[in-house]
């Protein structure tokens, strides 16, 4: 399957989003006026770490990545209930619904920092927290493939891609470290200290991608609510 190809013009409401976030990571990488960690870390961590919190801008990368993976559970949960009210297929219904639920979890994870902080409470640290995720998004992407992967593969490869890159540098900018230090080469190693003493980069670098990934998924399940919406409202038309 091509990854590029001819794709319905509202696709280019997704690319906007994307131009649009890209713009916003490189104002905030140009600019001095403020700690990027402020503009990068939840509102919680920020407050905790900054005396004179808070200000309009703190949290802002951080909140506006919330409200990406809320705007992919409410529009493929609102399509799941469409497509179920216009008897579409049950597939089609099960995989808006998971894709729904998933979103809505990352959501409340990344809200409530769930991964960094609660969960590791209960004996779960951080890298294997990352396995989980990453082996249920695995699991979602190949029971639900034929909604989620031909709506776009390209947005499917850079969202994968793209939290893929921001997990890789959390561990190895020194979060979590400890359980995976012994397995990383020297040159690895060398990377992961520099990381360190460049906070700012190593900002840049992990939350960027984080940030990017939220808006490749959020427009991938876009997309995919509105084909599967458009192919049921046809199917309905010539019955």
């Amino acid at each position: 399957m091509a990854l590029f190809g001819k794709q319905p013009r509202y696709f280019g409401i997704f690319y906007a989003i994307i131009f649009a976030q890209i713009m916003l990571l490189v104002a905030v990488a140009l600019q001095s006026a403020v700690p990027v960690e402020r503009l990068f870390r939840d509102m919680l961590s920020v407050a905790e770490d900054y005396p004179d919190c808070c200000h309009v801008y703190d949290g802002l990368i951080s909140n506006l990545g919330i409200l990406l993976w809320w705007a992919a559970a409410s529009v493929t949960g609102f399509a799941a209930l469409a497509v179920a009210c216009l008897s579409g297929r049950r597939y089609d219904i099960l995989a808006l619904t998971m894709a729904a639920v998933f979103s809505a979890w990352l959501a409340i994870d990344d809200l409530f920092m769930l991964h960094e902080t609660v969960l590791p409470l209960f004996g779960l640290p951080q890298p294997a927290t990352y396995a989980l995720y990453g082996a249920i998004t695995i699991a979602y992407i190949s029971l639900s493939w034929r909604v989620v992967l031909t709506a776009s593969p390209l947005f499917l490869l850079m969202a994968i891609s793209m939290l893929g890159l921001s997990v890789f540098i959390d561990i190895l900018s020194g979060h979590g470290m400890d359980a995976i230090s012994d397995w990383l080469p020297a040159n690895l190693g060398a990377i992961s200290h520099w990381l360190q003493a460049n906070t700012r980069i190593e900002f840049l670098l992990e939350d960027g991608f984080k940030f990017l990934g939220i808006g490749f998924w959020c427009c991938l399940h876009m997309a995919a609510a509105m084909k599967v919406l458009v192919n049921t409202a046809a199917k309905r038309g010539r019955a």
